[in-house]
C-alpha cells in the first residue's frame, strides 16, 4: 500500500506541475516552437529620443544570452518576429523630504509585446509590461536629465528581462 501511495504522489506532482506549464532547463524554444526570431525596431509612440535603439539592444542582449533561442538579423531566417511599441515614459516625483519637496523621482516606461509566427499569426499579442526605476534628483528638470542618463536604460533593460520571460512563459 506504501509503494502504490508513493507512486500515485509521484504521478500527482507530475501531472499538476505539467498542467501549469512548467518546463526544466531542456526547454529549446518560443511558444509556438519558435527557434529563431527577428527582432523588429521598436515603435517608439512617446517620441522620446533613442529609447527604441536601446530597447532593442536589450531584448537582443537577453535572448542572446539564452542558447536555445538564435536571434536572426534578417527578417527572412526567423520562424517568428517580436515587435515592441513604447506606449509610455514617464519622470513624476515619487518621494517627498519633510518640506514637502521631491528628493527622488520615478522613471516608468510601458511597451506593448507582440510575438507573431512567420505565417502572421500573433502568438502575443499586444501584452502590456511596465518597469521603473528610481533615483534621486533636485527638481523636475534635473530629473528629466538624470533620467536619460542612466535610469532609463536600466528600466529598458529591465524590460528587456520581462520580454524574455513573457517570451518563454507556456501556461
Amino acid at each position: 500500500m506504501k509503494i502504490l501511495s508513493k507512486i500515485l504522489c509521484i504521478v500527482l506532482v507530475v501531472f499538476v506541475v505539467s498542467a501549469c506549464g512548467y518546463r526544466g532547463a531542456t526547454h529549446s524554444s518560443l511558444i509556438g516552437n519558435i527557434k529563431t526570431v527577428y527582432v523588429e525596431e521598436p515603435k517608439n509612440s512617446h517620441k522620446v529620443p533613442n529609447l527604441d535603439v536601446f530597447l532593442k539592444q536589450a531584448i537582443i542582449k537577453q535572448l542572446n544570452s539564452d542558447p536555445h533561442i538564435k536571434v536572426v538579423s534578417k527578417k527572412s531566417d526567423a520562424q517568428g518576429y517580436i515587435h515592441t511599441d513604447i506606449i509610455n515614459y514617464s519622470i513624476y516625483p515619487s518621494v517627498f523630504d519633510k518640506n514637502g519637496l521631491a528628493r527622488t523621482y520615478r522613471c516608468m516606461i510601458t511597451v506593448n509585446l507582440t510575438l507573431t509566427n512567420k505565417e502572421g499569426k500573433a502568438l502575443i499579442l499586444n501584452k502590456t509590461l511596465t518597469s521603473f526605476a528610481d533615483f534621486d534628483a533636485s527638481n523636475d528638470d534635473s530629473a528629466i536629465e538624470v533620467a536619460k542618463r542612466s535610469p532609463q536604460n536600466e528600466v529598458l533593460a529591465k524590460l528587456a528581462v520581462l520580454i524574455r520571460e513573457e517570451l518563454f512563459i507556456n501556461f
